[in-house]
């Protein structure tokens, strides 16, 4: 039970970061086609169910035919900068409401975190996840009961609404395949039924949070527009101001380190040198954190999402063709008996 706890913790941290805590992810792919968004989430978790069971019951032999093909390492290394960046991005613009001095001492303290647990590996993440992520939940589910009671007198209608359908799998696609390292790596520990029960339990709880925060948005949608449309919605708010502000520092740095790991596996295929590798994929996409939060997640998140239907589409194919082998294997050896 207490893996599966803590499976469901380490998915819910790894997705909720800076774009989805701040609603900036939801606006781009779901509130800013209207209604019918509710069921473009509904899809979504769908997906997401059966492809968190996918890559925590059968990712490892997935992500080892990914590190050895060039090609797809790459797209993973590209798809694991522009997320990291993004993160970083997100931490940067949060310190920027302290002095100078206080953001430069603890994005210090997040780059050490950072390059910490990239070398010692996820063991200190799951739990990180355990004892934070029941908390941010519950913070971030005031938050947005808080903002269920805004709305906006400005009304936006939107006559192409259907193209919300094309955004739903670079969605599914965005979270998933950035994040299969990581849940590979924790379905090792789980038998068939526990990654059932995660996958299941992550996806409905993923799917009560896009719900809500979709909803507040949709009644807010001049909050469109800015960098970080929940935290703008209570900037008169201090305490859920606070909050918010709380929130999506937490999901950034639970995401981000996920990520550096990610970016550790990919590189290390192409940079022999161990510790050049955990500096590299710590530090690269904190240099390329200047393109901007908003900029990253409106141009770079929708490409870095096709290139994870990419990884996908390969990693179903790949599991596939596994499978023929082992039951054509399989039933050779029958004959042979």
């Amino acid at each position: 039970m207490l893996q599966v706890v803590t499976t469901i913790f380490l998915i819910f941290g790894t997705i909720v970061g800076a774009g989805f805590a701040s609603g900036n992810e939801i606006v781009v792919y779901f509130s800013r086609f209207g209604d019918i968004s509710y069921f473009y989430i509904f899809v979504a978790s769908v997906l997401l169910f059966f492809l968190f069971f996918f890559f925590l019951h059968y990712g490892k032999h997935i992500v080892k035919k990914i590190e050895n093909s060039k090609i797809l390492n790459f797209i993973v290394t590209i798809i694991s900068i522009v997320f990291s960046a993004s993160m970083y991005a997100g931490i940067d613009g949060l310190l920027s409401y302290f002095p100078k001095i206080w953001k430069v001492v603890m994005m210090t303290c997040v780059l050490a975190l950072c390059l910490l647990v990239t070398m010692k590996g996820i063991g200190g993440l799951e739990k990180f996840n355990l004892f934070l992520m029941p908390i941010l939940g519950v913070l971030f589910f005031v938050v947005l009961l808080f903002c269920t009671g805004l709305q906006s007198s400005t009304q936006i209608t939107n006559s192409q609404s259907f193209f919300g359908i094309l955004f739903c799998p670079l969605y599914v696609a965005l979270n998933t395949s950035m994040n299969l390292f990581v849940m590979s790596k924790q379905g090792e520990k789980l038998s068939k039924k526990q990654a059932v029960f995660a996958s299941l339990f992550s996806a409905i709880l993923l799917f009560v949070f896009l719900v809500l925060c979709n909803f507040v948005l949709l009644q807010n949608p001049e909050s469109y527009a800015r960098e970080m449309p929940v935290l703008f919605l209570v900037k008169d708010e201090k305490i859920v101001f606070v909050l918010e502000f709380f929130v999506i520092l937490i999901g950034c740095f639970s995401t981000l380190i996920s990520l550096c790991f990610t970016l550790k596996n990919s590189l290390k295929k192409l940079i022999k040198n161990n510790y050049l590798t955990i500096f590299s994929s710590v530090f690269l996409p904190y240099i390329l954190c200047g393109v901007g939060f908003s900029r990253i997640i409106l141009f770079f998140y929708p490409i870095c999402s096709v290139f994870g239907i990419f990884i996908l589409l390969f990693s179903i194919f790949s599991f596939k063709q596994t499978d023929e082998i082992i039951h054509a294997k399989s039933k050779h050896t029958q004959n042979r008996c």
